[in-house]
């Protein structure tokens, strides 16, 4: 992939917008992470215990289950997009 190229005049522009996104990704994080902290609280195990047991076909098929994992999900995924945002170094 080639370097991308942009006008001085537009740099300003483009780390405002990434910037917000940051910020916006970082609240979700955030909610994410309280969600998480309640499954965990609740069901008494780490989300990652969870995620053994789910993946394994431990836990069965209530649709908290299928809840935690799509938060766990979107949480990593979250963060991922957080860490690509960090690399830029604008």
């Amino acid at each position: 992939m080639s370097p991308l190229t942009l006008r001085e005049e537009v740099i300003p522009l483009v780390k405002s917008s990434l910037g917000l996104k940051r910020r916006a990704l970082e609240f979700n994080l955030r909610k994410y992470q309280e969600r998480l902290t309640q499954f965990e609280q609740r069901y008494g195990m780490s989300s990652q215990e969870f995620a053994n047991e789910f993946d394994a076909g431990k836990l069965g098929d209530e649709a908290h289950w299928f809840e935690w994992q799509y938060v766990l999900e979107a949480h990593h995924g979250t963060q991922r997009q957080l860490d690509l945002l960090e690399s830029v170094g604008l």
